[in-house]
């Protein structure tokens, strides 16, 4: 006797409580989707490419560069702590952390519309066209640690075993970006310039972190633009993932502040209201194309 599967459009169940059992289950079935879905995308990424992987390489690295020369001809003015890392490798390893957030959101964010002819036409839950995106960013991510890697020999500095716990550290930043993701693809499936929109915050919001200039020291604050400065830094879930990063490479030593355990705590929150949320809306994605 044949199994019929029915699939009911209503929302009903999926703002109930039990919702959470469905969708925990349904990503564990989907995981040969997922894993389908990421060599696709893989593969498709660098197809008719000169540069193939390199392409993933060069933002973080043209950045460093850029800035590092910048500095050099005392263009830009960035103090530096005496114990703190060379500018370049301060700069290639903020880049590289940023640009994980960046990446994972907007390919988060987008997945769902450019995905637009697979969800009108197969049923299939739509969140693992999200998780295949993230995954895929965490990839890209792999391949430019090769990068900071390579940079860390070149000026041979010095770092300890405590630098195998930075993947642990880089798991709140993932989250949050997947979160925001899951809050935000619905939404772009109605109006695609959330992803344009991302984009160009982005690109700003670089500066709204420690990845080219350092936090400033509350302490040495003399100016009302270095305390919004500091300000601004402290409120971004992202900074404290990367004051703790680069305590690890400079000190050689693992130190989470409060600050970090909040950043870890709302990263966490955002991701499962925003696959509720997600969840929730799923019905519609497929009309909504």
């Amino acid at each position: 006797m044949n199994t019929i599967t029915l699939y009911n459009a209503s929302n009903e169940e999926r703002l109930s409580w039990r919702a959470w059992s469905v969708m925990f289950r349904e990503l564990a079935e989907s995981r040969e989707l997922i894993n389908r879905l990421v060599m696709r995308d893989m593969a498709s990424q660098v197809r008719q490419s000169f540069l193939g992987y390199l392409w993933i390489l060069l933002p973080p690295v043209a950045t460093t560069v850029v800035f590092s020369l910048l500095r050099q001809a005392n263009i830009i003015n960035v103090p530096m702590a005496d114990d703190a890392l060379p500018y370049a490798l301060f700069v290639l390893v903020g880049t590289t952390i940023w640009g994980l957030f960046t990446q994972t959101t907007i390919m988060a964010t987008s997945s769902i519309a450019i995905s637009g002819d697979l969800v009108s036409k197969v049923y299939f839950p739509r969140e693992i066209l999200i998780f295949s995106a993230t995954i895929r960013s965490v990839i890209n991510t792999a391949i430019r640690i090769g990068a900071v890697i390579a940079g860390f020999i070149i000026f041979v500095y010095p770092v300890t075993w405590q630098v195998l716990f930075i993947p642990v550290l880089l798991v709140p930043i993932v989250f949050f970006a997947v979160g925001l993701g899951l809050f935000l693809a619905p939404i772009n499936t109605m109006m695609h310039d959330i992803s344009r929109m991302l984009e160009l915050f982005f690109q700003f919001g670089m500066f709204l972190a420690p990845t080219v200039y350092p936090t400033p020291v509350l302490a040495a604050v003399d100016s009302s633009w270095k305390m919004l400065l500091y300000l601004v830094h402290n409120l971004n879930p992202v900074s404290h993932v990367i004051h703790a990063i680069q305590h690890i490479l400079e000190h050689g030593t693992i130190y989470l502040d409060s600050g970090f355990w909040v950043a870890t705590g709302i990263s966490f929150l955002v991701f499962f209201m925003g696959w509720r949320f997600f969840h929730a809306c799923e019905p519609l994605l497929a009309e909504r194309l």
